[in-house]
C-alpha cells in the first residue's frame, strides 16, 4: 500500500492527458524521481518499474513510487491523465493499493479536466494543488467502495493472478500456487473458478500462451528461444503445445500476425 499525508496539498509538478501517438508506441524509459499517478480512461497501457510489470486498463489507475527504471514493456495503445508529485507518508490520510479501480468515472473526468483548465491558467497554482490533492482522495473512495463490495474468493482470485502475472515466465503449476498462497490445491481451484468463471489450469494455460504469442510478435528471438524462456522441456514441447491450442504453429503464428515492415520511401 501507498500512504500519502494530506494535511497540506500534495506538490505537484506536472499534469497532463496522453494519447498513444503511433500503432507501435511504448513507454519510454527513464528514471523516475518522484511519484507519477496514471489514470487510463481508454485502452490498455503496459508498464514496469525495476521490480514489477504493470497493466493498467481502462478504468485503473497506477501510482508508480520513485524507481531507478520506468519503462514500457509492451506497444500499448491507451488514453491516460499523468500527475508527477511529491507527497510525505506520514502521518498517513489515506492508503492506497499502487494499481486499482476507480469508482466514478465522471467525478474523475470532470476533476481531471479542472485540473486541466487550471494548469492552463495558472501553472501550479493553488488550485491545481488542490485539484490534484482531490484526485487523490477520489481515488481513494472508489478503492475503499472497491473493498468493501469485494468478496473474499475475488480478492484470493486476484493473489492467484498477480502470482501468474510475476512468474509468467516459469512453468508454474496449480499446486505451486497453492503452496506458495498457504491453500489446498481442490480449495484454491474451486474458489477461483466461482470467481473467474475459469478454470485455473486453464487460466494458466491462457496466460502462458499469451505470453508466447507476445514474444513471437514482439521479439526476434527463434521458436527454440520463445521455448526456451517460457521453460518449456524442448522446442518440441511448445511446438506440439502452441499447434494445439491455436491450430497452427508457432512460425505460421508469426507469419501471419506480425506487422508488416514499413514502405520504404
Amino acid at each position: 500500500m501507498l500512504h500519502f499525508c494530506l494535511n497540506t496539498p500534495v506538490e505537484m509538478l506536472w499534469f497532463g492527458e496522453f494519447i498513444s501517438p503511433e500503432r507501435d508506441w511504448k513507454h519510454l524509459t527513464r528514471r523516475l524521481f518522484e511519484y507519477e499517478m496514471m489514470i487510463v480512461t481508454e485502452g490498455e497501457l503496459w508498464i514496469a518499474d525495476e521490480d514489477r510489470e504493470y497493466h493498467v486498463g481502462a478504468g485503473e489507475y497506477l501510482i508508480m513510487s520513485p524507481t531507478r527504471i520506468q519503462h514500457g514493456t509492451r506497444v500499448s495503445q491507451c488514453r491516460f491523465y499523468w500527475m508527477h508529485f511529491r507527497c510525505d507518508a506520514l502521518p498517513a490520510s489515506i492508503s492506497l493499493p499502487p494499481l486499482g479501480k476507480f469508482a466514478d468515472a465522471d467525478n474523475i473526468g470532470a476533476l481531471a479536466r479542472m485540473l486541466l483548465a487550471a494548469e492552463a491558467e495558472q501553472p501550479r497554482g493553488v488550485r491545481s494543488l488542490y485539484l490534484a490533492t482531490q484526485l487523490l482522495i477520489e481515488l481513494s473512495r472508489g478503492q475503499t467502495q472497491r473493498e468493501r463490495d469485494e468478496t473474499a474468493g475475488e480478492r484470493l482470485a486476484g493473489s492467484v493472478k498477480t502470482f501468474v502475472a510475476f512468474h509468467r515466465f516459469s512453468q508454474i503449476r496449480v499446486a505451486d500456487i497453492a503452496r506458495e498462497l498457504g491453500y489446498h490445491e481442490k480449495y484454491l481451484s474451486a474458489v477461483f473458478r466461482e470467481a473467474e468463471g475459469i478454470t485455473l489450469k486453464r487460466y494458466l494455460t491462457q496466460r502462458r500462451l499469451e505470453e508466447a504469442k507476445r514474444l513471437l510478435l514482439e521479439t526476434d528471438h527463434t521458436v527454440a528461444e520463445v521455448a526456451y524462456y517460457l521453460n518449456f522441456p524442448s522446442p518440441h514441447n511448445f511446438s506440439r503445445f502452441f499447434k494445439q491450442e491455436t491450430g497452427m504453429t508457432a512460425t505460421q503464428f508469426r507469419a501471419t500476425f506480425s506487422s508488416p515492415p514499413p514502405a520504404s520511401s
